[in-house]
């Protein structure tokens, strides 16, 4: 359910996958194992209010059978970087938040003791901003949607960076553009790092993060319930089933992307077959 991949500008020097949780660290192939809705395979661990669990303990997913909530101060850790001159990050953000304020979700170092923030990614109930001043660059800011929001960036030393809300990376033009600044990428944090950042309360839940050096990662096929590659009727009795009997589907059943899966989901998949 989480990925989290690290490949080398000059091929798979490791690859790490988080099926939110749950997998182990590797060099130079994919790692497998079992979805167990843990955190031990974040080489950081998790640190503060961090809840990674299934849609039973009112978790929402983008995918497979987990997700990660976060309330208040909390982080999961990715010191999988190392000394990255270029960074590609992706992954799926679903606010919920009551007040007003602005909340690092994602904030990338350039040390393992993540005391030199480079990259931060941002929200403030309206708009993702990314950051990237820290390294002498500049930033970027796309309007985020109620749902699920889709993030991926490209980061490269010296050279334009790229940011993406609810768009493929591998098939749209970017969202904005932003100045990179230069330096290097050490570790990543991926929650509410720095707090609510003024919001009164709210969780924060993050799905599918993946970070490698310079291929993009994309959109989830959403609707496909039972991660088949295409949509059809499987997938709205898939919903279904989920719905009547708790029987958890493997791929994308949100369709609808609203942090709930529902007979709205059903109805989405059905559009989506008929039109």
């Amino acid at each position: 359910m989480k990925t989290k991949t690290h490949t080398s500008r000059i091929g798979v020097t490791h690859i790490f996958i988080l099926l939110l949780g749950m997998l182990f660290a590797s060099t130079g192939f994919a790692a497998s194992g079992a979805t167990t809705c843990n955190t031990d395979a974040w080489l950081g661990g998790a640190s503060g209010a961090v809840n990674p669990n299934d849609p039973n303990h009112s978790v929402a997913r983008v995918k497979g059978f987990c997700g990660l909530e976060v309330t208040g101060t909390g982080h999961v850790q990715d010191d999988s970087p190392t000394a990255e001159t270029s960074f590609v990050g992706h992954f799926y953000f679903l606010p919920d938040f009551t007040g007003a304020g602005t909340t690092d979700i994602f904030v990338a170092y350039s040390d393992t003791g993540a005391a030199n923030a480079a990259i931060t990614i941002s929200y403030d109930g309206t708009n993702i901003t990314l950051d990237a001043t820290d390294m002498g660059g500049g930033t970027a800011s796309v309007a985020a949607v109620s749902g699920w929001n889709l993030v991926e960036f490209a980061w490269e030393s010296g050279a334009t960076g790229d940011l993406w809300v609810n768009a493929d990376a591998t098939i749209d033009a970017p969202s904005a553009t932003f100045t990179p600044g230069t330096g290097s990428i050490e570790t990543v944090r991926l929650g509410s790092p720095n707090g609510l950042g003024g919001f009164t309360s709210g969780t924060a839940t993050f799905d599918e993060y993946v970070s490698n050096r310079t291929q993009a990662v994309g959109a989830l096929l959403i609707g496909d319930a039972n991660s088949d590659s295409s949509i059809n009727i499987f997938d709205m009795a898939g919903v279904q089933n989920e719905i009547l009997n708790n029987a958890l589907q493997s791929g994308q059943p949100d369709c609808n992307a609203d942090g709930n899966i529902n007979i709205f989901d059903m109805a989405c998949i059905q559009n989506i077959i008929l039109n």
